[in-house]
């Protein structure tokens, strides 16, 4: 027999959902629209433009709130 202790499987079962999950991931993806919309509209008063960056930042936002709810949910 080795002295080496017996070593764990690689393969590990991923956690049980938890209701708190799924709220954590939708506000996740309401904060980032509305933050970079705010920023998009903020940016239209100071540039005078009627409705250029607030649908950019709606966009980005989206985009970016979704990569983030990507990593966040692969992470093991």
């Amino acid at each position: 027999m080795s002295s080496e202790p017996a070593r764990k499987s690689a393969k590990r079962t991923p956690p049980a959902p938890r209701e708190s999950d799924g709220w954590a991931l939708f506000s996740t993806l309401l904060s980032g629209v509305l933050v970079w919309s705010a920023i998009g509209w903020a940016a239209d008063k100071l540039l005078g433009f009627q409705a250029l960056f607030l649908p950019i930042g709606a966009v980005l936002g989206m985009v970016g709130a979704i990569y983030v709810i990507v990593v966040k949910t692969r992470q093991v």
